[in-house]
């Protein structure tokens, strides 16, 4: 089994970082790749909550949350990934290292089918795509959580101010 982890550290506190990542269907706002996302379910939260993401030049994946510890963490299954796959999951863990800094780590999981074909496509062709995917995506939901944690200027002097 292939496991990726890639972490990252938020200037915002823990709460304000769950606010965000938990809104499930707001993920096509902070990850380039995703063109549209949202619930398959009624329930927005926690154990049987599900959501369908578009992603350029793969196609629609459907996550469904199967584990859920509200403002730690959360796990969600992936289907629609390649034939290969045999199982897919992410998980989310928010650490609280300050006040006002948090870490964020993900973790994916990934069984392939073939055997030994199925191993050497992990290592070789999944863990890169997959590594390079996941820091991405880190760094773009970092880049998401910073700019609203920023005071909105008072006055047009100060957005002034900013935007030189």
């Amino acid at each position: 089994m292939l496991q990726i982890i890639r972490t990252i550290d938020i200037n915002a506190p823990a709460n304000d970082v769950w606010k965000k990542v938990a809104k499930l269907d707001d993920v096509e706002n902070f990850i380039d790749s995703v063109t549209r996302s949202y619930y398959n379910t009624e329930q927005k939260e926690g154990v049987g909550a599900s959501r369908t993401c578009d992603v350029k030049g793969f196609g629609k994946v459907v996550e469904e949350i199967i584990d859920w510890k509200e403002g730690e963490t959360f796990t969600y299954t992936i289907e629609g990934m390649p034939r290969m796959v045999k199982h897919a999951q992410s998980k989310w863990l928010l650490e609280s290292k300050s006040q006002s800094e948090t870490t964020v780590s993900v973790t994916m999981s990934i069984e392939t089918r073939y055997g030994a074909l199925g191993r050497f496509m992990e290592k070789f062709a999944l863990a890169p795509k997959l590594g390079t995917t996941l820091t991405g995506a880190l760094r773009q939901f970092k880049e998401h959580v910073e700019r609203s944690q920023s005071p909105a200027p008072r006055n047009i002097e100060q957005l002034h101010a900013r935007a030189v």
